[in-house]
């Protein structure tokens, strides 16, 4: 019997768009196309602990990019929440973000 494949809906918070838009063009397209590949992809390696538990972060560019997003299973959706450099200040920043839009 074959396993019913669950089409899951990408969409992204403004804070994503915002941060999205500043990056170079060629970084944008590339994140599109990794968007688009979330849906198939095995979240379980991506998942964050402590603070950050039911949060994902794909790594990509050689791990100098993220992007942070959420599952939510339950209605079949992806939400890509944060995407950006990281730096020293990326988890600060994001939780920072989190916490102002009670997500956290």
């Amino acid at each position: 019997m074959k396993k019913k494949m669950v089409n899951y809906d990408v969409e992204v918070s403004p804070e994503f768009q915002v941060h999205l838009r500043k990056l170079q063009k060629n970084l944008q397209e590339r994140i599109k196309k990794i968007l688009g590949q979330l849906p198939s992809r095995n979240w379980k390696k991506d998942a964050l602990t402590g603070d950050l538990q039911g949060f994902y972060s794909h790594h990509f560019e050689k791990n100098r990019y993220r992007i942070i997003y959420r599952v939510e299973d339950h209605i079949f959706k992806i939400l890509a929440i944060y995407v950006g450099k990281r730096n020293d200040n990326f988890y600060k920043t994001l939780k920072e973000y989190l916490k102002r839009t009670k997500q956290l």
